[in-house]
């Protein structure tokens, strides 16, 4: 996403506010904050469960592809019949199977009907269709599954039904279609046929349904929008009238995303996925890991990249097989899908696909 700088200006406003308070002023305001209970959450309340985790599988490298292998592959969604679409740098959607093998791509660069200029989110609608959002094109276009285009709507600007730099996406049961407006800090809901029919959430540090560059959504089994608050380091979710429920992972003043590990906070979440036993996967970018949580939102597991580049926020989006036992996760970094197997208590290992 092109607001990472983000975390690099909460940092310089922590100082600011230190100059300009002092020391005593400082404490007396973090004081106030903890007794009004104003984004002081640090961490993720823990399940009583253990022993979830993940495997690490296999990564692929898209070699295969006809155009190229992956170049910073951002976006990506599972069908129900398990195979995948990807989007990167190349301008394309790659499709691929459960095991990896190459069905097919397409796109190009340019502004027509099929045409990118930097695809990010992907969904996969419950007939078969795939929707992709275009992040500098402000657009979002729908497709038959084998790439055929079929329509495409939004424009630039903060209008209803307007993107400015529209990221990830979802699609619910009922066909409606969810996107993560980022620099308009909320998420837009649409028919299936790409007219408007309401926002969720309203730009904003404080508070219960405040967005702050919302980068990924998602629909949970029981209907609810988890929104991925990449910017304010907490995940929160929307009923079905878009009414906000509750949150998770927020930092003090959002100006301390601090490096983390075990349960404690989010640093830039970019993605989740939720599997059909309401598990949550989450892609903590800025940790460099992926997250489970149960479906209230609590802290079960975690992995991180073994090789990550720490100046480079990645993974960027994560997806979950139809039966529950293997995560995809877009490694923009490395220029790979990691795929990792989904561990927890009642349930062996080694269930995903190589």
């Amino acid at each position: 996403m092109r607001n990472h700088g983000e975390v690099k200006r909460g940092w310089a406003t922590s100082r600011r506010l230190g100059i300009v308070l002092g020391v005593p002023g400082l404490i007396l305001v973090v004081a106030i904050a903890v007794l009004v209970r104003w984004g002081t959450r640090w961490t993720i309340p823990r399940a009583s469960v253990e022993g979830s985790g993940y495997e690490l599988l296999a990564h692929w490298d898209g070699a295969g592809l006809p155009s190229g292998p992956f170049e910073r592959p951002i976006g990506i969604a599972v069908t129900p019949r398990g195979d995948l679409y990807v989007t990167d740098a190349r301008k394309r959607v790659a499709h691929l199977s459960a095991t990896g093998d190459v069905i097919g791509e397409w796109g190009r660069e340019g502004d027509g009907p099929g045409e990118f200029s930097n695809p990010v989110g992907v969904a996969v609608a419950p007939d078969g269709s795939v929707f992709v959002s275009d992040y500098d094109q402000d657009r979002v276009q729908k497709f038959a599954s084998d790439g055929r285009f079929l329509l495409e709507f939004g424009s630039s600007g903060s209008e209803p039904g307007q993107f400015n730099a529209p990221a990830g996406l979802a699609v619910d049961a009922s066909g409606f279609i969810y996107v993560a407006d980022f620099y308009n800090h909320r998420v837009q809901k649409f028919r299936s046929d790409g007219t408007f029919q309401s926002i969720i959430g309203h730009p904003g540090r404080l508070g219960d349904g405040a967005l702050h560059y919302p980068t990924g959504v998602q629909v949970t089994p029981d209907g609810q929008l988890l929104v991925a608050d990449a910017y304010n380091y907490q995940l929160q979710w929307f009923d079905r009238e878009g009414h906000p429920l509750r949150r998770v992972g927020y930092h003090l003043f959002w100006l301390w995303p601090r490096p983390v590990s075990s349960r404690k906070g989010f640093s830039v979440p970019t993605g989740t996925a939720v599997g059909p036993d309401g598990l949550i996967h989450v892609a903590d970018s800025g940790n460099h890991r992926i997250v489970m949580l149960s479906g209230e939102g609590k802290y079960l597991a975690d992995w991180t990249i073994p090789d990550a580049r720490p100046n480079v926020y990645s993974p960027e989006k994560v997806a979950v097989s139809p039966d529950g036992s293997t995560i995809y996760a877009t490694d923009l970094a490395a220029n790979r899908l990691l795929v990792l197997s989904i561990v927890h208590p009642g349930r062996s290992s080694g269930g995903g696909k190589r």
